[in-house]
């Protein structure tokens, strides 16, 4: 796992072909954290909430979290059934 971009929170990691971005922010009752997963330029699973089940977890707990959820989803297969290409940033 390692930092992308400039925002805190944000992390990547490559899992077998694939690139996870994982999201975790701040939020009034805790910490959350979503995932997507890319091949190349295309999503193949779009942003998805993890459950944080864990009293006061960290920042780092929680993209640890999502990037198991992540990997948990590409190993479970079927991650080509319905790719798209983001339009661009926003």
């Amino acid at each position: 796992m390692e930092p992308k971009g400039l925002d805190m929170g944000d992390y990547q990691e490559r899992y077998q072909d694939y690139d996870i971005e994982v999201a975790v922010e701040q939020v009034l009752t805790g910490v959350k954290a979503h995932f997507r997963v890319l091949r190349g330029e295309a999503v193949v699973i779009d942003w998805r909430l993890v459950h944080i089940d864990t009293l006061w977890c960290t920042e780092h707990a929680a993209a640890e979290a999502g990037l198991r959820a992540a990997r948990e989803a590409i190993d479970a297969g079927g991650l080509a059934a319905s790719p798209h290409v983001p339009s661009g940033p926003g």
